[in-house]
C-alpha cells in the first residue's frame, strides 16, 4: 500500500492499495518508491518487486493509467526501485536489475535510457550482486541535477545523463538525496543550473545497507577535483 501523511500529526491522508499482492488498479506488489507531479498532484507508484509497472493516480486517489512490463527491452523494468519527476515534467525511473535509469513522458513514452557501467559487473557471487544495482534516483530543482546509486558509488547526473562527479566506494548504497546548496538563498537568476551555480557547495546523503549508516557530504561542481564536468553534459 501507498500512504500520504500529514507531515506534522501523522494523520493517513489518503491510502492506495487495498492490501492484497496483485496487480490491476487497486493493488500492489511490493512497491517500491512514489512521486508527486507537483503541478497536478499526481502521484506515480513504482510498483515494484512484484509488479514491473509504474501505476498513476490522481491527487484523490484516483487510478488514471499505468506502464511497463517484466523484462530487460526498453520500456520494461526488472524491480523499478526508484522514481522522481523533474522540473520538466519528465519521469525518471531506477530500473534496478537491468542497472539503468529510464526516461519517460508522464504518458509513459520513453524518452532515453542511462545505461550505467555497473551493468557489465554481472559476475559477483550472491552477497555481491548489488554491484550491479542503480537502486535510486533523487532530483534537486534548485541545481537541474540528479543523484543515481550504481553500484557502490553515487554518481552526480546532469538533465542530459552526463556524469558530473562520482563519489564512493560505499557498502550497498541503497538511497541517496540531494539537498540544496549552503549559504545564502540562490537568486532566481541562477536557480534550477548547476552550471550557474558551479563552485557553491551543497550536498547529499546516502544510505548504506551494510555499512549500517546515513553520511551526508559536502560537494562542490566546478571547482577543483570535484568539478570534473564532462564536456557533454
Amino acid at each position: 500500500q501507498v500512504f500520504k501523511l500529514n507531515a506534522q500529526t501523522g494523520a493517513v491522508l489518503l491510502k492506495l492499495g487495498d492490501g492484497r499482492a496483485a496487480a490491476g488498479p487497486s493493488s500492489f506488489n511490493k512497491p517500491t518508491d512514489v512521486a508527486v507531479e507537483r503541478g497536478s498532484g499526481e502521484v506515480y507508484v513504482a510498483d515494484g518487486y512484484g509488479n514491473s509497472r509504474i501505476a498513476v493516480f490522481s491527487s484523490s486517489g484516483e487510478y488514471l493509467r499505468e506502464w511497463g512490463s517484466a523484462g530487460s527491452q526498453p520500456g520494461q523494468f526488472r524491480v523499478p526501485h526508484g522514481i522522481v519527476i523533474d522540473s520538466r515534467g519528465l519521469v525518471y525511473v531506477a530500473d534496478r536489475e537491468n542497472s539503468r535509469v529510464q526516461v519517460f513522458t508522464q504518458a509513459g513514452a520513453l524518452v532515453t535510457v542511462w545505461a550505467s557501467r555497473v551493468g557489465a559487473d554481472k559476475g559477483f557471487g550472491s552477497n555481491l550482486v548489488w554491484r550491479a544495482h542503480v537502486s535510486s534516483v533523487s532530483y534537486d530543482p534548485s541545481l537541474d541535477l540528479f543523484a543515481v546509486t550504481e553500484g557502490s558509488n553515487v554518481i552526480l547526473r546532469s538533465a542530459t545523463g552526463c556524469t558530473l562527479l562520482s563519489r564512493g566506494p560505499f557498502l550497498w548504497p541503497h538511497d541517496a538525496i540531494l539537498l540544496p546548496p549552503l549559504g545564502p538563498a540562490t537568486p532566481p537568476a541562477l536557480a534550477g543550473s548547476w552550471r550557474a551555480n558551479a563552485g557553491r557547495p551543497f550536498s547529499f546523503a546516502v544510505a548504506e545497507l551494510e555499512g549500517k549508516r546515513v553520511t551526508q557530504y559536502e560537494v562542490r561542481l566546478g571547482s577543483g577535483r570535484a568539478g570534473l564536468q564532462s564536456m557533454y553534459g
